[in-house]
């Protein structure tokens, strides 16, 4: 499913450019999946926990990769929007069920290596997916196609192979368990909501601040460093490879110090190499740094997902990981054009990665102080 997932995104701008769509309705048929996944994030919280986590998948993969095919069969601005819109919908009950199901589905000790490993293996499938995506619109040329017409079949293999996932999903074995209600006092209530408002607003202000900086990486080495363009692919390629590293190394961190702790010190520690990003006009360093700061920033944000689900009852488990979902969300969502429109007006990339820099470190001491 990632690999499909990747390669799909990856080549769906540059087929809908293919076709004189411009880049504004390319940015609303963007956001308009963002939107399907922030409406239903919370419905799809409460569907999942009342059923079994397996038929979802079996229902909403099948349906996310109808809309997939229908956006690259017609040609209709306003029918890719709406069916995008349906499409995120869809998507969204992947995400949210993931971290409730392997809650269900492993032992306390198995649980950091867990998520790291499920985060790390989307990584090596995004990998890969990107460079299925740069190799296979070549390959169908061979065969007389070109323009759209080559990123049209591009896009359905990869439609097939988000489609491919059901194959495993026939194979999970999953009981449910009988949840037995039971009145719950005022006070026990009160602390649920003060627990998912302290998960949400750390998450939030993460979200906030990589929204205005990192959807913007590619085009800070390709116009303020002036890198070659096949360059910036080996660098993100090496990002990938490190963060996998790092996602394998942080649960026996967290095994030593805990999770939260290893989360804030792997956030507080990448902040300095965004701000030396910011100032330096050396590529070496800028490399570095870039390098540096994506290992440490990712490595512990599985176990984060991981000490939420801990944190609260399995009944909560569900509409908590979707908050977490919505926080990230939302939060870069709305930052993301602050941050582009900061870099056009003043033709630099110094103020978006220092104000990101401000707002991880507001969100780790939120970390911090609320989980220490």
């Amino acid at each position: 499913m990632g690999m499909g997932f990747s390669g799909f995104m990856l080549l769906f701008n540059l087929y809908l450019k293919s076709i004189n769509l411009g880049e504004g309705k390319i940015g609303n048929i963007i956001t308009a999946s963002t939107l399907g996944t922030l409406i239903m994030a919370i419905p799809a919280s409460f569907i999942i926990r009342q059923t079994s986590i397996k038929k979802l998948l079996l229902i909403s993969i099948p349906f996310a990769v109808i809309c997939y095919f229908i956006q690259v069969s017609i040609q209709s601005y306003h029918i890719v929007l709406w069916t995008s819109l349906l499409s995120g919908i869809a998507n969204v009950f992947f995400q949210v069920a993931a971290a409730p199901f392997f809650m269900r589905n492993s032992t306390p000790n198995e649980r950091p290596y867990l998520f790291s490993l499920n985060f790390a293996a989307s990584l090596i499938a995004g990998t890969i997916g990107s460079i299925l995506g740069g190799l296979l619109p070549g390959m169908i040329e061979k065969y007389g196609l070109a323009g759209a017409m080559t990123f049209r079949y591009t896009l359905y293999i990869f439609g097939g192979l988000v489609m491919a996932a059901i194959i495993p999903y026939l194979s999970i074995d999953e009981r449910i368990e009988q949840r037995i209600e039971q009145p719950e006092k005022k006070l026990q209530l009160c602390t649920k909501k003060s627990i998912n408002i302290k998960l949400f607003l750390p998450n939030f202000v993460t979200g906030l601040g990589a929204g205005l900086s990192i959807p913007f990486m590619n085009l800070y080495f390709k116009t303020w460093l002036d890198v070659p363009t096949y360059l910036i692919g080996v660098y993100f390629s090496l990002s990938q490879f490190l963060m996998i590293i790092g996602l394998l190394i942080a649960p026996l961190i967290a095994e030593k110090i805990g999770k939260i702790k290893t989360v804030f010190y792997s956030q507080i520690f990448s902040i300095p190499f965004l701000i030396i990003m910011g100032v330096t006009k050396n590529i070496n360093l800028a490399v570095v740094s870039f390098l540096v700061r994506a290992t440490l920033m990712n490595m512990a944000q599985p176990l984060f997902t991981n000490f939420a689900m801990e944190k609260v009852d399995k009944d909560e488990q569900p509409i908590t990981n979707a908050l977490l979902i919505i926080a990230w969300t939302a939060g870069r969502g709305l930052s993301a054009g602050i941050g582009g429109l900061l870099i056009e007006h003043l033709s630099s990339y110094a103020l978006p990665f220092f104000t990101t820099s401000f707002l991880y470190l507001i969100s780790s001491i939120l970390l911090f102080v609320f989980f220490r």
